[in-house]
């Protein structure tokens, strides 16, 4: 219509956002791979002290080749300028004369290791009380575990679909949570490695279809979440033979949902409908709050381990989306408003396609590793003068080697 400003395409939309980088951002990496990754997940390395100006951390990614070439599971590892621990930008370190503060002048990614790998990952997860220990699920719905070491060690079959729900539980080792499209949940305990090829327990009616994501809770041991197509969000205790304890209605279908690392009480889940919905287990009949931001479904949420109330989303409108639940309610200029939310922390636009998946480093606070359907990996930490992140003390002493 006349007199209304032309939307600004893909590309045009990236180049704005590129020229803001050294604003909005303390480092950014950008690696083109050779096929889509759906799967992302940061590797617990230990941070030792820097050499040469830079820290290494790992990663594990995958392949999507659509049957054109054979699919690898592959652990990769990058260099971050030594800043990044401190909430410092290494480019104005540069600035002040330390040369050895400028980032890498290209991406430095680079693969160390990768495994052939039956059809494409869909999701791949280490265990978190072995991280040599590496789960993956295929478009089949068939698990795999591999050691980071040796490679394939078993092939666990139970789905009969494609299946993107994959969770270690994070206080007992082993527990293994899959979900699959064809409307199955499957826990399985791979802590003996290769013999453990079958569920200790299955679910095929918890939903009634696709179930899109499951997640262990954080503080109990036997809670765990699940989402589907169905529109329903499950809350499941694995003690009891009724395992289903409260279930909530969802607006519309949910694609995702996460736990907080610091309340037993408070999760998070999002789909179709855009918004992020927060829950209190106390009371699941309605959600606490939601939160407007994204334009498009929301494929993935976490929690920041770091940082209480701070929350992540991704989304098939190439956005990841940083929210601070303390601001929730707070007061707004209007000029503020026609920013966001006031619990709106930033937006990431660096991507120029769907955001298939992300993860939060639990040692470097604030960094984030990215990857979208063409075939981009970012990893990227956003500005410490942004309030919340300034605030955030230096790396602690017990994660650096």
């Amino acid at each position: 219509m006349e007199g209304q400003e032309k939307p600004l395409s893909v590309d045009e939309e990236y180049d704005l956002w590129k020229s803001n980088v050294p604003l909005m951002y303390d480092f950014v990496s950008e690696t083109r791979l050779t096929w889509p990754s759906l799967t992302v997940q940061w590797l617990p390395t230990p941070v030792q002290q820097p050499k040469g100006g830079f820290i290494k951390q790992e990663l594990i990614i995958g392949t999507h080749t659509s049957g054109e070439e054979e699919n690898y599971l592959k652990f990769a590892e990058i260099n971050l300028p030594k800043e990044v621990l401190n909430n410092e930008n290494p480019q104005e370190q540069a600035e002040k004369g330390d040369e050895a503060s400028l980032p890498p002048p290209r991406s430095n990614i680079r693969i160390t290791a990768k495994y052939e790998h039956e059809e494409e990952i869909t999701r791949a997860r280490y265990m978190p009380q072995d991280p040599n220990m590496v789960a993956t699920i295929n478009g089949q719905g068939t698990v795999f575990l591999y050691s980071r070491s040796d490679g394939l060690q078993s092939t666990l079959k139970f789905h009969k679909d494609n299946g993107y729900a994959l969770s270690f539980s994070p206080l007992v080792k082993g527990h293994l949570l899959s979900g699959s499209d064809d409307h199955s949940v499957a826990l399985w305990d791979v802590s003996g490695g290769s013999d453990s090829t079958t569920p200790i327990r299955t679910w095929d009616d918890l939903h009634s279809d696709i179930v899109n994501d499951s997640k262990w809770h954080n503080f109990n041991k036997d809670l765990f979440g699940t989402v589907s197509e169905d529109s329903l969000l499950k809350i499941n205790d694995i003690r009891a033979e009724n395992t289903i304890i409260d279930t909530a209605k969802c607006p519309q279908p949910f694609n995702t949902l996460a736990f907080s690392h610091h309340s037993s009480n408070i999760l998070a889940a999002a789909g179709m409908d855009s918004h992020v919905y927060l829950y209190d287990l106390r009371n699941m009949k309605e959600p606490l709050h939601h939160m407007s931001g994204h334009e498009d479904a929301v494929t993935n949420l976490e929690f920041s381990p770091h940082v209480d109330g701070v929350v992540v989303s991704s989304g098939s409108d190439n956005r990841l989306i940083m929210w601070d639940l303390k601001q929730i309610g707070a007061e707004q200029t209007p000029d503020d408003a026609e920013d966001g939310v006031p619990e709106l922390i930033m937006v990431h636009a660096g991507h120029r396609s769907a955001v298939n998946d992300f993860d939060l480093n639990a040692q470097v606070p604030w960094l984030i590793a990215s990857t979208e359907e063409e075939n981009i990996l970012q990893v990227w930490k956003c500005s410490h003068s942004l309030p919340i992140v300034g605030v955030l003390p230096k790396i602690n002493k017990d994660i650096v080697g």
